[in-house]
Order: C-alpha cells, then sequence, then structure tokens
C-alpha cells in the first residue's frame, strides 16, 4: 500500500557510522526496542501491523510480521510494568470515522520463539480525536494526539 520507502536505521556512534538494516518499508510509524535488545518492533500504518526486526542473534537481519492489529498503528511503546506494548490507533482499519478502539497493547507468547504476538487489550473512548500515541505509567494510560494541545489520562482499574 503506497510508498515503500521507509528504511530502518541503525547508528554506531562509536564509529560516526549509518547502517540500514531494512528498507522498503511501507509507512513506518514507530519503533520500540525490546526489553532485550534482540530486537525493535516497528509500526507499519499502511498494512496495519507490527514487524518485528532482530538486532541480534540466529535471527539477526530478518524481519517477520509480529502482530497484525486492528486499525492504522500509529507509533508503538514498550510496556515496561507487564511486558509487551502499547500501540496508538488513529482509525480502524474498516472505517472511515474515528476510531472506537483507539490503542491496544500487544503481548508477545513467553516462549519469545518467534510466534505472532496477540493483541491482549483494547482501549476504546476518546471519540473525535486522531489518537497518536498511547504510553502506561505508573497505573495511568496517557493518551495523546498530534491534533489537540492535551492529553488524556485513564486510570487503570477506575471508570
Amino acid at each position: 500500500m503506497g510508498d515503500e520507502t521507509g528504511r530502518l536505521l541503525w547508528y554506531d556512534a562509536r564509529r560516526r557510522h549509518v547502517t540500514v538494516l531494512h528498507a522498503g518499508l511501507p509507512y513506518p510509524n514507530g519503533v520500540a526496542v525490546s526489553d532485550d535488545g534482540s530486537h525493535v518492533v516497528v509500526a507499519h500504518s499502511g498494512l496495519c501491523e507490527l514487524r518485528r526486526c532482530w538486532l541480534c542473534g540466529p535471527s539477526a537481519g530478518k524481519s517477520e510480521t509480529f502482530a497484525e492489529v486492528p486499525g492504522y498503528p500509529d507509533n508503538v511503546r514498550r510496556d515496561d510494568s507487564r511486558g509487551g506494548y502499547w500501540v496508538a490507533l488513529s482509525r480502524e482499519a474498516d472505517s472511515d470515522d474515528m476510531a472506537p478502539t483507539v490503542a491496544v497493547r500487544v503481548v508477545a507468547p513467553a516462549a519469545k520463539n518467534g510466534s505472532a504476538a496477540v493483541v491482549a487489550e483494547a482501549l476504546a473512548g476518546f471519540s473525535f480525536v486522531t489518537v497518536s500515541e498511547v504510553a502506561e505509567r505508573n497505573s495511568t494510560l496517557w493518551v495523546g494526539s498530534v491534533d489537540t494541545p492535551y492529553a488524556g489520562a485513564a486510570v487503570r482499574g477506575h471508570r
């Protein structure tokens, strides 16, 4: 879908050298490094998916589908408190309207053997706002948008 000129770059500060890890990426829109540093997760808005790009180990240099998400991902953040990743969705894939589902938490199987990840939680609400960022800190979900001058907060476990 569309432009596939996105690239994932690695910068070696010591050598002042840039290496292209992956090229031809369709609308990459956010990246997060795994907790162990073995891979990065890249949000691909046009494909409604997350890709895992391996940085080291036997799969170094390879990439694979990490998870399919129910909308167009706009940024991805590692969830250090419970594992997985929070992904903002600007809108659902099958809708021309703003998404009732604005963010999902994606988790990988415990084995971490390259299996596809699954959507573990979905956040709904924030109607008429294009969500472009979500992060969890101290049991509070912080939701941001490039379209608004404020951030929303939702305390987990409260309605």
